[in-house]
Order: structure tokens, then C-alpha cells, then sequence
């Protein structure tokens, strides 16, 4: 009896080693899973402070109203500046002569590419971005308009969104009708109500202007008509949009493919207009690279002016400013847009 005691005796001792190895080992097991699952959570923690996209809902369409979604920026975005040379060259982006453009990412604050970055150009219906930054900055967006027979603008006279004096509209729907449509009537209307009168709002924009550091412009009227006087950089541009990037009700606005605009007739009745964006790139009429995102810009291809200034995001929620200036054609303009835009995702 007292060997087979003995016996047992051994052989609990063994299984008891062996429980003890089993419960180490597991629990090792255990520590080693549970710091690498820590480390890794940390790096895509840290991948998605530096790539979080910019919420922005493609398919946001308003009518009558603002825009209103709070992450629309990634905060600290805006904040500092891209950097670089006049001419920087950049395989895959061809170089032509006498055009003036830029690309910008402002996710790592680079200039990847430039021609004559401060050489002066016609900012054409550019103009209309600086008119609506600054009368954004100046008025409520709920504020009401009454528009007069000034702001009234007559087909031939330029861009109409349909208003007739004594209408009554928002500021807001004033703003997003200059943004999607263009409309010089809207610009009128804004540049009025909060300046008094069309120039001393242009004193406000040459203002505004100094005060972003877009030292090489100057501007000479609020929609951006043929003035001799007038001009800006690419460089400059780029600044306006840095700015424009603070606002994310003028971002949602200038990226609409379309918006209905409300308004109070002068006897009272309701009038609603319909108005298209005048940007190809957003209605698709010109396509881009998978994976790219237009989220606004303007597009200008009249008069022999061909000029493009973009506001995109890749896959990886990056954003970059996209802008040509002085091609010699339309096909030539969208040709190095393209080039540039096959530039964001690579």
C-alpha cells in the first residue's frame, strides 16, 4: 500500500507540473496577444489622425436652406500654409508656356507642382469666391434681402439666378446661389447689403484680401468681369480657398450639383428656382481619376479665358487645391487638370 501511495503520490506531482506549465504558457499566450493588439490599435489610432478624411456627404443636395454638418473639416487643416518654389516640375504634368498654374496638398503642406505661381492673371469669375467670403464674414446667413433694381441683372448683362427687384431672399440662399450657379445678380445683391454699394464692398474684398496675405491681387468689381485693373496669382488663389476652408457652410454650397432657391415675390406669392451647377466637374460632364472626390472649385471657359480652380479629396482624405490658369484652349485646360488630378491618389 504504501508503494502504490507513493505511485500516486508521483503522479499527481506530474500533473500538477504539467497544469502549472499549461496555465504559464496561456498566460503568456495571453500577454503577448494583448500587447500586440495594443500595439496595434496605436498605430491605427495614429494612421487615422493623420489620414481622417473630410466628412463631407457627396450627395447633399439643399433647398432653401444651409448646409449643416459639423465635421466637415478636419480641424487644424486650414491652418498652415503650403510652401514652395515659382516652378516646381513634377513627372506626369506637362509644362506649356505662358500658363499659370498650381498643385496643392494641404495635407502635408506642399506645393507638388507650379508654373509662374505669382505671375498675374484675370481672376474671371474667381472674383465670385472672395465676394462670398467676404459677405459671409459681414452678414447673418439668415438675414433677409429686399433686392432692388440694381442687383437686377438682364440676360445679356450676365449671369441671372432669376432675381427681380422687390424679391425678398436669405443671405444664405444668396451665398449658395453664387457658389453653384455663378449668379451676378446674387453678387449685387450680397455686395449691397453689406457694404451699401458695389464699391465700397470691393474695398472690402481688396481688404479682406491683404489681410490673407494675397499681396499680388486686386480686385476691380464683385463678379469678376474684364478689367485691365484687376488680376491675382495662382499663389493667391490658393490662399483664398486655404481660407474658404474655415467655412464649412461655403464648402458644402460649392460643392452642390444643384439647389433650389426660395424667395418671397413683392405681392407676397412664394418663387422657386432651380439652379444647376455651372462646374462640369461636379455634374460629371468631366470625369476623374477613381477615387477622387471633387468637393468644389469653379470653372471658367468663356471669352478665351480657360481657367480651373479645384478643392478635391483623395482616398485617403486628403485634401489638395487644383488650379490652371492662361491655357490656350479648353481641351488643353482639362487636359492638365487631369494630369494633376491623377497626381492626388498616386
Amino acid at each position: 500500500m504504501k508503494c502504490t501511495n507513493k505511485k500516486l503520490s508521483t503522479k499527481q506531482k506530474e500533473l500538477r507540473i504539467r497544469k502549472i506549465r499549461k496555465t504559464v504558457f496561456l498566460i503568456l499566450f495571453f500577454l503577448i496577444a494583448l500587447l500586440l493588439g495594443t500595439l496595434a490599435l496605436l498605430l491605427f489610432s495614429r494612421m487615422g489622425t493623420l489620414r481622417e478624411p473630410m466628412a463631407y456627404n457627396r450627395s447633399l443636395r439643399m433647398s432653401g436652406t444651409a448646409a449643416k454638418e459639423g465635421a466637415l473639416l478636419e480641424e487644424g487643416i486650414a491652418r498652415n500654409l503650403c510652401v514652395g518654389e515659382s516652378n516646381t516640375p513634377m513627372d506626369g504634368i506637362e509644362s506649356r508656356e505662358g500658363e499659370a498654374a498650381g498643385l496643392f496638398d494641404l495635407q502635408d503642406k506642399e506645393i507638388l507642382f507650379s508654373q509662374n505661381l505669382h505671375e498675374k492673371i484675370s481672376p474671371g469669375n474667381m472674383n465670385q469666391l472672395m465676394a462670398a467670403l467676404t459677405a459671409y464674414e459681414a452678414l447673418n446667413p439668415e438675414d433677409s434681402v429686399t433686392i432692388e433694381p440694381d442687383d437686377v441683372v438682364g440676360r445679356r448683362q450676365g449671369t441671372s439666378c432669376g432675381l427681380a427687384a422687390g424679391n425678398v431672399v436669405t443671405v444664405q440662399q444668396l451665398l449658395n446661389a453664387v457658389l453653384v450657379y455663378s449668379a451676378d445678380d446674387a453678387c449685387y445683391a450680397l455686395a449691397r447689403a453689406a457694404a451699401g454699394d458695389r464699391d465700397a464692398f470691393v474695398e472690402q474684398m481688396n481688404q479682406k484680401a491683404q489681410e490673407l496675405g494675397m499681396t499680388n491681387t486686386v480686385f476691380a468689381n464683385v463678379t469678376g468681369a474684364e478689367d485691365e485693373n484687376q488680376y491675382t496669382t495662382v499663389y493667391d488663389l490658393y490662399l483664398l480657398f486655404h481660407q474658404l476652408l474655415e467655412y464649412p457652410d461655403l464648402i458644402h454650397a460649392m460643392g452642390l450639383t444643384s439647389y433650389t432657391m426660395n424667395s418671397t415675390k413683392a405681392n407676397g406669392d412664394l418663387k422657386q428656382q432651380l439652379l444647376d451647377t455651372d462646374n462640369p466637374y461636379l455634374t460629371g460632364s468631366l470625369s476623374v481619376p477613381k477615387g477622387v472626390t471633387v468637393l468644389g472649385g469653379k470653372f471658367m471657359s468663356a471669352k478665351e479665358q480657360y481657367a480651373t480652380a479645384l478643392l478635391v479629396q483623395n482616398n485617403y482624405g486628403d485634401a489638395f487645391v487644383l488650379i490652371v490658369f492662361r491655357a490656350d484652349s479648353e481641351g488643353t485646360m482639362n487636359t492638365r487638370i487631369w494630369e494633376m488630378l491623377e497626381k492626388v491618389n498616386s
